[in-house]
């Protein structure tokens, strides 16, 4: 809740730092204070180190947080909010790169997404988020492939491969999640000529 209220939310900047770092413990269910071990195994510590850069802006601690993960290796959640810090996120690029070739779609796509947002390298990252457009050719648009339709739109024309099965799907009879739909129609209008096939695909 406090990440969501962003800089407002300043006064508890350092409240959440100590909770990070393990030197305090935030109130428990019944009122009571859990002892503060000295080391940073709260639940939430992530959660407060994430709270902490959308309140201040600064990466440093969130970051910090991974590396010192680092051997539990990062989540889909993770690569979602890296995706979110973009190039402040550099250092956290090699532990991203290997992910993109994940045998689980959801964290190739969340992998490819980071990657590019990251090192704005397109060459790794279209490719896979192509691939996972697939299940579209069969009349299908799971979580993964839904998800590389909304990135595939914030690539634009470097992702323009992927217009000729948009527009299919924008004409198919099949029924596709709704979210597909606009996510298509942003996809083929960020490309060179999205206006062309998209006004093609609605006739």
């Amino acid at each position: 809740m406090l990440g969501s209220i962003g800089a407002a939310a300043a006064p508890a900047a350092n409240t959440l730092d100590s909770f990070v770092r393990g030197v305090r413990q935030p109130p428990r269910h019944d009122g009571s204070t859990l002892v503060p071990s000295g080391k940073r195994r709260w639940h939430g510590a992530q959660n407060a180190a994430w709270a902490h850069w959308r309140i201040t802006g600064e990466s440093e601690i969130f970051l910090a947080f991974l590396e010192d993960d680092a051997p539990r290796g990062l989540r889909y959640t993770d690569l979602g909010r890296l995706a979110e810090l973009g190039p402040q996120a550099t250092r956290c690029a090699t532990a991203v790169r290997p992910l993109l070739e994940s045998l689980g779609p959801w964290t190739c796509v969340q992998a490819a997404y980071a990657w590019w947002r990251i090192t704005g390298d397109m060459d790794a990252a279209v490719p896979v988020l192509l691939a996972a457009l697939e299940p579209l050719r069969s009349g299908d648009a799971d979580e993964p492939c839904r998800a590389a339709v909304r990135y595939i739109a914030q690539i634009g024309a470097p992702a323009s491969a992927a217009a000729p099965l948009l527009a299919a799907t924008l004409s198919s009879d099949r029924r596709f999640p709704a979210d597909v739909y606009p996510a298509a129609r942003a996809a083929l209008a960020a490309f060179g000529d999205g206006l062309r096939l998209q006004g093609r695909a609605l006739v």
